[in-house]
């Protein structure tokens, strides 16, 4: 069983998005939430724009990296996430990033592991401490 822990953000709608978001990971057969942080307000990192909510979730799946890497994707999309590939820095509906997967440290599929800023950034380090086994 693969155990990874997503970052949660949203700095539109964010109520809204986010329980729209962790109701479609509860619902997922794929995934399973094991523990789930407070919720975190931030400004926006990198751009203008209204505050972030976030939130750090421990998750469980027996699927592979790259299979929950597109459920999550998917469900970002389903929650009206548009991507603008030219900027990374965008206001965002619901954003769900995977910040360490399996306690590996490397590389997996172009995604360093664990996130390397989980420690620079409170918004990812306070929710993520919180829950870290």
């Amino acid at each position: 069983m693969n155990e990874f822990y997503v970052l949660v953000g949203s700095n539109i709608n964010p109520s809204v998005n986010i329980e729209l978001g962790l109701s479609e990971i509860k619902s997922h057969p794929y995934l399973k939430i094991v523990k789930q942080s407070s919720f975190y307000e931030s400004e926006p990192y990198g751009m203008e724009g209204d505050n972030f909510i976030n939130l750090v979730l421990l998750l469980e799946s027996d699927k592979t990296f790259s299979k929950v890497l597109k459920i999550l994707k998917q469900i970002e999309s389903n929650c009206g996430r548009v991507r603008d590939p030219g900027n990374k820095f965008t206001p965002r509906t619901l954003d769900l990033d995977i910040i360490d997967w399996n306690g590996i440290t490397g590389e997996i599929e172009g995604y360093q592991f664990p996130d390397p800023e989980i420690q620079i950034r409170d918004f990812i380090k306070k929710p993520y401490n919180e829950i870290k086994k």
